[in-house]
């Protein structure tokens, strides 16, 4: 059955800075205090949709196993989140668009360095793509000052050759148009309407509250077109894994690959261990999906602040 846990929280905060210029849906839990050259900071990159309301419950279970003293933001991709009535999605130059896969890794880059002080210590939390995408801001950002970097079923390699990457592959290049279609058709129905068919459609699952919410997006054509070309541009530019310039993130990366994960299979986890025999390497034992935040979202944060907090509190 559904959850129907709601999170309301005084602590929680909700904006839509322009980013690549782009209005983004950024979510933070606590504030950083700029006059404090130890601030400590949970930044959450998400996988594909990225809309980080899907992380809302295990960003509140973080920011709360924390006692509330380590904030936690999370910041969505470019064009997945439906934007507030008041704004106009922009016009975009598409030779620079930020809705490719490497737009989407700059459009990560200008947040940090636009709205995290510079001193700021980071514990960085990926999902799927969002690993990718930590990844390459480790790289192009070396003077960031990354405690540790958790990668949790991180789609770094091959994501076209996985198992879900083959059936998606030709879908994406030849009918993405299908999906966007239909959206825009589904646009025009009521919202309760939307809400009753996404509840019916998770009707056994115990599924919270802000990840129901977050599935209203998908009804938003300009946002089904936004997921779909990122997707398509993962497929075609996410190939063999870049062990050389990956090596030297090693001491800092703590990679958490599903059992049975369709995005990326367990001999993904086995070759990425040969190759960093150094490395922290995990595989679940847990039963986890890779769509973890769907059901899992409480078990998951706290496991990850088990993992993390001596790295934080030390």
């Amino acid at each position: 059955m559904m959850s129907s846990k709601t999170l309301t929280c005084s602590y929680m905060k909700s904006d839509f800075p322009v980013i690549s210029g782009v209005p983004t849906h950024v979510l933070k839990y606590g504030q950083l205090d700029n006059s404090n050259s130890k601030n400590t900071l949970f930044l959450i990159i998400p996988g594909n949709p990225g809309i980080i309301t899907f992380y809302e419950e295990f960003m509140d279970t973080l920011y709360a196993a924390s006692n509330q003293t380590i904030p936690v933001w999370g910041i969505s991709h470019a064009g997945h989140v439906s934007i507030p009535h008041d704004i106009k999605w922009p016009k975009i130059d598409k030779a620079h668009s930020p809705y490719t896969l490497q737009g989407q890794i700059e459009h990560k880059i200008s947040f940090v360095r636009e709205h995290i002080p510079q001193h700021t210590k980071l514990i960085l939390i990926g999902h799927s793509i969002g690993c990718y995408i930590i990844t390459e801001l480790m790289k192009c950002l070396p003077e960031l000052h990354v405690l540790k970097a958790l990668l949790m079923f991180p789609t770094i390699e091959r994501i076209g050759s996985s198992p879900s990457g083959r059936l998606a592959t030709p879908l994406l290049q030849y009918l993405r148009w299908i999906s966007v279609g239909f959206s825009y058709v589904l646009s025009y129905i009521p919202q309760q309407a939307k809400r009753t068919l996404i509840d019916w459609y998770f009707a056994k699952c115990n599924i919270p509250e802000c990840a129901l919410r977050s599935c209203l997006n998908l009804f938003d054509p300009v946002c089904v077109d936004k997921i779909t070309y990122m997707a398509k541009h993962e497929m075609l530019e996410v190939l063999d894994l870049d062990s050389v310039s990956l090596k030297p993130l090693i001491p800092r990366l703590i990679f958490y690959f599903g059992a049975n994960d369709h995005w990326c299979p367990v001999s993904y986890f086995e070759s990425t261990r040969k190759l960093f025999p150094e490395g922290d390497i995990r595989l679940c034992n847990q039963g986890y999906e890779h769509a973890f935040v769907l059901e899992s979202s409480v078990d998951c944060a706290n496991m990850v602040w088990e993992w993390l907090k001596d790295d934080i509190l030390n």
